[in-house]
């Protein structure tokens, strides 16, 4: 109820939070109404929150609530509220997202598509499933847009953590790509999937990416080697010393 727009933001990703996975109607119904006031600033964090309280359910009803609510909104930033939190609602579902997931990867507007990179992320968490590893690198060499092409391969970190050695031989090639967007998305594909383990190869492939040019992408390679290098010390990881 506060007149400041960013303390209804606070205050709807604090509720998001607390009731992150609950699937409380109350909550989500309260959230719901914040999102609908159609002001950029509190309905970006409204979106993600009602993602949040939705988390995993697979609820139709939540993902057409969203859906439906980008084409009556003009504002950027609530849609990428709605794009984060249609995905999060689909967190672990796999095959019963993909449905879904077609939909959102053959929308015209791009903040869709690379929901539907995000979703996929959230789906198929953890699965090393070959099916949404393909989707992704399908969608990272082929996709028109640069925000799409990022997200896709940001998104196999998410996909293949479980697996993490393998990631960085397969983003290897984009990781020398000369698309800006394509080498920050592998590296934050390689820190994600690697992240805390001291990967070797990891490591090797993020100090190629600092030694670029462009700001974003070395900004990128920092974090994610940050990431790698999490919960290490000069004896187990000579990096982080």
């Amino acid at each position: 109820d506060a007149t400041a727009e960013p303390v209804r933001h606070g205050a709807c990703l604090g509720l998001g939070l607390a009731a992150m996975g609950t699937g409380r109607e109350d909550v989500y119904e309260q959230i719901k109404q914040n999102l609908y006031q159609d002001d950029a600033i509190t309905g970006e964090a409204a979106g993600l929150a009602m993602g949040l309280v939705m988390l995993g359910s697979g609820s139709t009803s939540a993902v057409d609530d969203l859906l439906n609510y980008t084409t009556e909104t003009s504002h950027e930033k609530i849609m990428r509220g709605i794009a984060l939190g249609v995905a999060l609602v689909m967190y672990g579902k796999q095959e019963e997202a993909d449905e879904l997931i077609n939909i959102l990867t053959q929308e015209t507007d791009p903040i869709l598509r690379w929901s539907g990179m995000a979703t996929i992320a959230m789906a198929y968490c953890g699965t090393n499933s070959n099916h949404a590893i393909q989707k992704l690198l399908h969608a990272a060499v082929s996709d028109t847009n640069d925000d799409v092409r990022r997200w896709a391969l940001t998104a196999l970190g998410f996909v293949m953590f479980k697996d993490s050695d393998k990631v960085p031989s397969l983003v290897s090639l984009l990781a020398e790509s000369y698309h800006p967007h394509l080498r920050y998305g592998a590296a934050m594909a390689v820190g994600i999937a690697c992240a805390g383990t001291a990967n070797k190869e990891a490591i090797a492939l993020l100090d190629q990416l600092l030694d670029g040019t462009v700001h974003f992408v070395r900004q990128g390679a920092l974090i994610a080697q940050a990431m790698v290098l999490m919960q290490q010390n000069a004896s187990t990881c000579s990096k982080s010393a």
